[in-house]
C-alpha cells in the first residue's frame, strides 16, 4: 500500500523503568482555554521515569490535551505542583518548559507545531536555536550540520533545507518536529496523537524513534486515540476519564477490554469493586 515493504517485530512486554523519576505532579489543576470556568483536569497525580514510555489513553474530552499542555505551560495550571528532577518548578509558559528540558509534539501539528510559511530548517532548529547561534547571529554551517545528521537518521524526504514545510508529507512533516526535539535532547518529551494522518510505513517508523529516545534515556509521554497505538508503544497506560486519571495497567497486561471499560469507569465515591471489572480483573491499578 506504501510502496515498499514494512517489516513490524514485535517488541519485549514493557517492564517497570529501572530510572529515576523524571517528571512528577502533585494535585495538578487547570482550566479550559475556550470555556471560562470550566475545569479541564483534576487532581492529577503522574510520574514518568528516564527511559519509560507512558501512554495515555481516554475519550475525546477526558483531559488528556489538557494535561499535556497544562505540563508544557501551554494552558498555565492553576493548583498543583510539577516537580522535575524531584524539584518544584514554575511552568507558566512554553519557554519555561522548554528551559526545564521538557517537549511537545502537539495534537495539531499544522496549526500549534509548525511555522508553514517557513523552510524545513527553519521549522527543525526553532527550539534549539541558541546551539546554532554564535554573538547573535544563527551560523548556518552548525544549522545544515545538525539538520543533516537527523535528515538521515529519522529518514526524513525533503528536497533541500529550504523546501517548504507545507510542501512535505505529513509524516515528513511530524518527523521534523521530532527532529526538533531530538535536537534539543529532552528529558521529557510529550507526543499527542503522534500518527494522525500518516501513512503506515511512517507510523511505524515514528513508533521506532520514540522507543529509541527512551532507550537513550527520555521520558516519553504518548497520547493517543488508537488503543492498539497505545498498547503497542508504551512500558505503562494511564487512562483519563472527565480530567482524572481512572487507572493505569502495565503493557503486558494492557486489553483493550481493560482500557475502554477504565474509560468508563466511576470516580471515587461511585467506583466499582475492582471483582465487577473485566472477568474481576486484578491487573488494573491506580497510577
Amino acid at each position: 500500500m506504501v510502496g515498499r515493504e514494512i517489516v513490524i517485530e514485535a517488541r519485549a512486554p514493557g517492564t517497570a523503568a529501572s530510572g529515576p523519576v523524571v517528571l512528577r505532579t502533585e494535585g495538578l489543576a487547570c482550566r479550559n482555554g475556550s470555556i471560562v470556568d470550566e475545569i479541564a483536569i483534576h487532581d492529577i497525580d503522574f510520574e514518568v521515569r528516564a527511559g519509560e514510555v507512558v501512554g495515555i489513553a481516554g475519550l475525546v474530552g477526558s483531559g488528556r490535551t489538557e494535561f499535556a499542555r497544562a505540563l508544557f505551560g501551554a494552558t498555565p495550571h492553576t493548583s498543583g505542583t510539577i516537580f522535575i528532577d524531584g524539584k518544584p518548578s514554575r511552568i507558566r509558559s512554553p519557554r519555561d518548559a522548554i528551559r526545564l528540558g521538557i517537549g511537545l509534539v502537539p495534537e495539531d501539528r499544522k496549526q500549534q507545531g509548525l511555522f508553514l510559511s517557513q523552510a524545513v530548517d527553519a521549522n527543525f532548529s526553532i527550539s534549539a536555536i541558541d546551539s546554532f547561534v554564535s554573538a547573535g547571529l544563527l551560523v548556518g554551517d552548525r544549522e545544515r550540520s545538525a539538520y543533516t545528521h537527523y535528515k538521515d537518521k529519522l529518514r526524513i524526504k525533503s528536497a533541500n533545507p529550504k523546501q517548504s514545510i507545507a510542501n512535505l508529507s505529513g509524516g515528513n512533516q511530524q518527523k521534523v518536529i521530532l527532529a526538533r526535539w531530538m535536537a534539543m535532547k529532552p528529558k521529557v518529551l510529550i507526543v499527542d496523537e503522534p500518527t494522525r494522518g500518516i501513512d503506515i510505513g511512517a507510523k511505524f517508523e515514528i513508533h521506532q524513534l520514540l522507543r529509541s529516545m527512551a532507550a537513550e534515556g527520555t521520558a516519553v509521554i504518548v497520547i493517543s486515540s488508537e488503543l492498539a497505538e497505545v498498547m503497542m508503544v508504551s512500558d505503562r497506560i494511564v487512562v483519563m476519564r472527565e480530567g482524572r486519571i481512572s487507572g493505569g495497567v502495565m503493557q503486558h497486561d494492557a486489553t483493550e477490554e481493560i482500557l475502554a471499560s477504565l474509560m468508563m469507569r466511576p470516580h471515587s465515591g461511585e467506583r466499582p469493586a475492582r471483582d465487577n471489572l473485566p472477568g474481576g480483573d486484578r491487573r488494573i491499578a491506580q497510577f
